[in-house]
């Protein structure tokens, strides 16, 4: 039964092949017949094409007569139009008047009742260290080669006061001066 299902499919085939041979033939022959036609040299022509020719030259052009080819890279063109700005006109910043100018305060030191002392004269030794027991520290100062211990409380060339001494600083008074007006000197390295 398989060997009669299976000629049975084969011979289906081989009808449908030749039906779409035929069909093929039927639609195609007529456009073929249209195209082959036999030259005079005796080959089959098919369709209309012809095969263009090209030349270096042109044969439009005049002879004498030369043709821009585009862009010469060597020179410039004209410049470009600039375009328009489109944003608004900023707004000038506004003047200031002149800052007035500060008054100058005298040299010196205020007293409290109004009177002024001359400026403190400035200290210019250098300040190494301190030695001694925490409750009586004694400040190691140098001037030029010369050292010099001074306990707190002490005066130093009779113009300065030892007030406090630290670790980092020592905070100098002055002779004839309240107690307030002080400066405090760093540790020299």
């Amino acid at each position: 039964m398989a060997a009669n299902a299976n000629t049975r499919q084969l011979a289906l085939l081989a009808v449908l092949l030749v039906v779409l041979v035929v069909a093929v033939v039927v639609r195609v022959r007529p456009a073929l017949l249209q195209g082959v036609g036999v030259a005079q040299g005796g080959a089959p022509r098919v369709g209309r094409y012809t095969v263009p020719s090209f030349s270096w030259t042109d044969e439009t052009a005049t002879p004498g007569e030369e043709r821009p080819v585009g862009r010469n890279i060597f020179t410039f063109g004209p410049p470009p139009t600039p375009t328009p700005d489109l944003r608004p006109t900023p707004t000038p910043a506004p003047t200031l008047p002149p800052r007035p100018r500060p008054t100058p305060t005298p040299a010196g030191v205020l007293l409290p009742d109004g009177s002024r002392l001359p400026p403190p004269p400035r200290f210019t030794l250098s300040y190494l260290g301190w030695l001694g027991p925490d409750r009586l520290p004694i400040g190691v100062f140098r001037q030029g080669e010369e050292v010099l211990a001074v306990p707190r409380g002490e005066t130093i060339d009779k113009v300065f006061i030892v007030r406090e001494v630290g670790p980092l600083e020592v905070t100098i008074g002055y002779v004839g001066y309240p107690e307030s007006v002080t400066t405090k000197v760093p540790i020299s390295r």
